[in-house]
């Protein structure tokens, strides 16, 4: 399910302080600025960066709350709850419905949105730092947060667009594709949790409103901000937020640990789906590292040599400069909490598709063997190092990262020392990484479309 952007930030409001911006952006892309972590006496844990530049605040609400925690059988109620926390709530003892929530965010001149992933539910909350428009807005979110009506009327019109959405998407592709390379990643792993029409239908209004009770509480929560406030200020809008939520931390069950795929035959590991999209759309990965891992910044640099680095990758040099298989061809590293994959791929014409299956995987086995040469690494590095800037270069890039600190309990120094860290890579970190983790035996493939 789709982010929900609650109201777009209001122009005339925008136009006030977009001529701030381009100097703001070049000074904050200097250099990372310092995160203070503050324990609060509600239990939430406050990541707080202070920028002057702007008129603006950027502020996070993470917290344990995805799909990996639904009950069986539905798959969805993390969903639908962050999806219905701005349709309508109770407001100083009033009832608020989703028009009145709307309007009053617009007016205000922000934008709020929830939504809930695999592991987490975030809030992100963006508005003017003026004093009077970011009490409105702080006071207004705490209530939807405390209070959510959970609409059934509404609850019911959802379901069925949702339950739409997933018959639609039966006939893409791509969605097809990512679906087939979630479970066979994953396995019965909770990460594979996936809603269906059939769990979806099982969902109740009162499924939606223990789930809030259950996880909605701040004990469990990083709250974030990044903008033009003091700490007083970033505290005081911390309390405010939780102020109305149920009390304690809720001592959630670790999560099975997802251990590495088992050594198969290619007709395990591969599966072929057939589809009449004119295109073969190719996918093969295998599960990788959490965040935290030493071996992440090895991975990371070697990762942009193989296919990280746009028209400067190993892949689309062999699979589009040399062979014209495909427009664009990359690999990505996608880093969890507890684990993580790698991933290659690529679209190409149906009649392709062996051919483009047996060069991605021999040009990563070749890559995973040998490693990068000693200008690849050098470029890797340098385009990486250089391109840091652009991860911080607004409020909400850096909200951004501030996040994936705090999730993955990661030091807060991890921007300062970011490029550091990158520069330090050598040939022989990447190849022993390489080798230890892009082992082509336990390496999912799925295609889907041609043969």
């Amino acid at each position: 399910m789709n982010s929900k952007n609650l109201a777009p930030m209001n122009l005339v409001h925008l136009k006030l302080v977009c001529v701030l911006l381009g100097l703001f952006f070049v000074q904050l892309a200097s250099a990372a600025l310092p995160i203070q972590k503050i324990p609060l006496s509600s239990g939430a844990q406050l990541y707080f960066v202070e920028t002057r530049g702007i008129p603006m605040v950027n502020i996070g609400i993470d917290f344990p709350g995805g799909s990996v925690h639904d009950a069986k059988g539905k798959i969805g109620v993390s969903d639908f709850t962050a999806d219905l926390m701005n349709k309508g709530s109770r407001i100083k003892g009033s009832l608020q419905d989703e028009a009145k929530i709307v309007d009053r965010i617009s007016d205000l001149g922000a934008a709020v949105s929830f939504q809930s992933g695999s592991e987490l539910t975030t809030v992100r909350i963006k508005t003017l730092s003026k004093t009077e428009v970011l009490n409105q807005v702080v006071e207004q979110v705490s209530d939807m947060l405390a209070f959510p009506l959970f609409d059934g009327k509404i609850l019911a019109r959802e379901k069925t667009l949702e339950m739409s959405a997933l018959k639609d998407s039966e006939t893409k592709p791509e969605t097809i594709l990512a679906k087939q390379f979630k479970k066979m990643i994953y396995r019965d792993h909770p990460l594979a949790n996936m809603s269906t029409t059939e769990s979806i239908l099982k969902i109740s209004r009162e499924d939606l409103r223990q789930f809030h009770q259950k996880f909605y509480r701040p004990g469990n929560m990083k709250i974030l901000i990044v903008g033009d406030v003091s700490q007083e200020k970033a505290i005081a809008i911390a309390n405010r937020l939780v102020a109305n939520l149920p009390k304690g931390t809720i001592n959630l069950p670790e999560l099975p640990k997802l251990e590495p795929l088992a050594l198969a035959s290619s007709s395990q590991r591969e599966i072929r789906i057939a589809n009449p999209a004119q295109q073969a759309h190719i996918q093969m990965g295998i599960t990788a590292i959490p965040r935290n891992s030493p071996d992440y910044f090895p991975l990371l640099v070697g990762n942009y040599v193989l296919g990280g680095g746009g028209f400067v990758s190993r892949l689309m040099n062999e699979v589009r400069e040399k062979r014209g298989l495909a427009y664009s061809v990359y690999s990505y590293l996608n880093p969890g909490k507890s684990s993580g994959f790698f991933s290659a791929a690529m679209q190409t014409k149906k009649d392709q598709a062996e051919e483009s299956v047996q060069l991605l995987r021999k040009t990563i086995q070749e890559y995973a063997e040998n490693g990068p040469t000693p200008e690849e690494l050098v470029a890797a590095k340098s385009n990486l190092i250089n391109g840091f800037p652009l991860r911080i270069d607004s409020n909400s890039k850096l909200l951004d990262n501030i996040s994936s600190i705090a999730w993955h309990d990661l030091p807060l120094n991890t921007l300062d020392e970011w490029t550091n860290q990158v520069n330090q890579v050598t040939q022989r970190d990447i190849q022993i990484a390489l080798k230890k983790y892009l082992d082509m035996d336990r390496m999912v493939i799925v295609v889907v479309g041609g043969k």
